[in-house]
């Protein structure tokens, strides 16, 4: 039902309020005939030495002409200087357009230049930029020291860990042993493009892709290299699956603002909620939304409304296509935005480098909703259970059944920007609250699951000698929660949040997670964990520009978890403290290198009863240009 009411939506407005080219009233429409005609009269024509002849004739004539209508009407003197030159014979023996015209025994009909240019400007019905490029090209290597944390690292005790096998000298019996390998290096690129096709002044096609974005160099589509494939190829697999199309929407400008459908990416603030990942040397895609919005712009401000498809359930294959097999596992978004910010960044930058007072704000409320879910069903003598597909295809030999969520979650959020003379400052605060679905408890009764959690971020930086020597400071805070070991499940929802325990139970969700592209200078979070929970962070800066083209930077970030038992290990508050130091170049061609280096000191926060953690080291070196 919301997908037939949304697709009505967009026909609505296709056929009533994006603009139609029709004739005037009363116009004659030109027929085919006409049509080539004029097509010819525009072509060049050959000239003989008799039109020569007549040609050099004509301008005296034309003069005496124009001398007539000059004396006879006064008004024509008001005309613009461009139309009188239009009316003067051409020089050098070439006839006028109005002359050439005439000979053909057609009407004569000035061209008026519009007064406001187009954004898009048309020239034969088609846009003189129909296709537009940008993106960026990036290679970079990256190495780690001790990135599993002593073995305190949640994300890599199971998984992506090899171990050696052992004999013992005794029995002859093999088997295998973890290894104490600390050492993690490994390199990557990546093409990165945003393709824009202009079809009309109105009317825009926008995509994203990235080639190359999910590969290791050296990798063959993620297949070990054993012995029958290792040194002996001499290649890397051509038909490896590394082009990934991440967004695809159209732009349609209608008469009370812009329309957007389709797969798109959305970022909102500093982006510890949503984070479109736009980021240089970086192999994150961003968030995006299958969405319907509606921007409305009212003297300054902004309001947008929208529509999102969150998830689609469980899928059927039909024919050759894929359809949804059921509409009551479905969810949805709706959201309704208000901001008020510069649109053009370079804009933006003038005003910030001319000192000045530039503010920014923005406020969204966002509602989520999903009745059911859809999951394989099992039946056994002792009791009968769902396990949830997560949008998964159909099995034609698996059954499948309905589990009631009730799952409705509200979000707000609001963001600020200041800028005032040397100074800025930006700021967001996100609260989310509701239900999110049900959890099965040990009596075998089901209990919904809560949220309600809040984060908050700010961005401080004074630039003390501008385009010299520049101080920055970050900070945030992420609502803590009562379950134990939160810090090292932060990409699990709801995770060690919560349990399914019938007498001591916790069913509700705590613990904001930020975005897990929001970078905050921390390689622990950053690379190694993923995602910041439950905790606070700090990260100072001091930036120096060489030129205008060269920077380094140095500086330190120290976080901690709010509550002793949501760290890794629940034996203390801090988590480390991680200086580090850098050096960017980029110039005005688009061209970008550089390389960072982090050093992690770690505190109790990370150690574990099995473990204390050692120290920790990053290094990031990348070239690339951005187009």
């Amino acid at each position: 039902m919301y997908k037939t009411l949304i697709f009505l939506m967009i026909f609505a407005f296709n056929f009533v309020l994006l603009p139609q080219d029709a004739p005037a009233e009363g116009a004659e429409t030109e027929t085919p005939a006409e049509k080539s005609e004029a097509a010819a009269a525009e072509e060049p024509e050959t000239v003989t030495p008799a039109a020569e002849e007549k040609a050099q004739e004509e301008p005296a004539a034309a003069e005496a002409e124009k001398a007539e209508e000059t004396s006879s009407e006064e008004p024509a003197k008001a005309e613009p200087e461009a139309a009188e030159t239009a009316e003067t014979p051409a020089e050098n023996g070439e006839t006028s357009e109005k002359e050439e015209e005439n000979q053909d025994g057609q009407e004569f009909v000035a061209e008026e230049e519009p007064a406001d240019a187009p954004l898009v400007k048309i020239q034969q019905g088609k846009p003189v930029k129909f296709f537009e490029l940008y993106g960026y090209f990036n290679v970079a290597n990256t190495f780690s020291y001790n990135m599993k944390l002593s073995d305190n690292n949640p994300y890599m005790k199971s998984r992506n860990v090899v171990n050696n096998v052992i004999t013992d000298e005794t029995t002859g019996e093999r088997k295998t042993d973890r290894t104490n390998e600390h050492v993690l290096n490994w390199a990557w690129l990546k093409l990165h493009l945003e393709p824009v096709i202009n079809i009309a002044e109105t009317m825009e096609i926008h995509t994203k892709l990235s080639i190359f974005g999910n590969t290791a160099m050296g990798a063959d589509n993620y297949e070990i290299d054993r012995k029958e494939n290792g040194l002996m190829r001499d290649a890397q697999l051509a038909t490896s699956a590394n082009i990934v199309f991440e967004g695809l929407w159209g732009v349609f400008d209608t008469p009370i603002g812009q329309l957007k459908v389709g797969r798109m990416p959305f970022h909102w603030g500093l982006g510890i909620l949503y984070s479109d990942g736009n980021q240089f040397n970086t192999l994150s895609s961003g968030n995006y939304l299958d969405r319907l919005q509606l921007t409305i712009p009212i003297m300054g401000f902004k309001i947008i409304p929208a529509f999102d498809l969150a998830s689609t359930g469980l899928l059927d294959k039909y024919h050759d296509y894929f359809i949804d097999a059921s509409q009551k596992d479905d969810g949805f978004n709706v959201s309704l935005m208000f901001t008020m910010q510069e649109d053009d960044p370079a804009v933006l930058e003038n005003k910030i480098l001319n000192e000045k007072t530039v503010v920014e704000v923005g406020a969204m409320v966002m509602f989520s909703w999903k009745n059911d879910s859809t999951g394989e069903w099992f039946k056994s003598e002792e009791d009968s259970y769902v396990v949830p597909t997560d949008d998964k295809f159909v099995d034609p030999d698996t059954v499948y059944a309905y589990t009631g969520q009730s799952a409705k979650l509200w979000k707000l959020d609001a963001w600020l920007n200041l800028h005032y003379k040397f100074f800025s400052f930006k700021t967001e605060l996100a609260f989310l609250t509701g239900s999110i679905g049900k959890v099965r408890l040990e009596d075998g009764n089901d209990s919904s699951v809560k949220a309600q959690m809040v984060g908050w971020a700010a961005d401080m930086g004074f630039r003390v000698i501008p385009k010299k020597f520049h101080i920055g400071f970050l900070t945030g805070i992420a609502s803590p929660d009562d379950a134990s070991y939160v810090q090292g499940d932060s990409w699990n929802t709801p995770g060690n949040s919560i349990n399914n325990s019938s007498t001591n139970s916790d069913h509700t969700v705590e613990n904001f997670r930020f975005n897990k592209n929001y970078n905050f200078n921390s390689a622990l979070w950053n690379q190694f964990l993923g995602r910041f929970t439950a905790g606070y962070y700090a990260s100072l800066t001091a930036t120096y520009f060489f030129l205008d083209d060269l920077k380094a930077y140095v500086g330190t970030t120290y976080s901690m978890a709010l509550k002793e038992n949501n760290s890794l290990g629940g034996k203390g508050l801090p988590d480390a403290l991680e200086p580090f130091i850098g050096i960017d170049y980029a110039n005005k061609s688009g061209m970008r290198t550089g390389l960072r280096y982090q050093i992690g000191v770690p505190f109790s926060g990370l150690d574990t009863d099995e473990h204390d953690t050692s120290l920790f080291h990053y290094l990031n070196v990348y070239l690339g240009v951005v187009f």
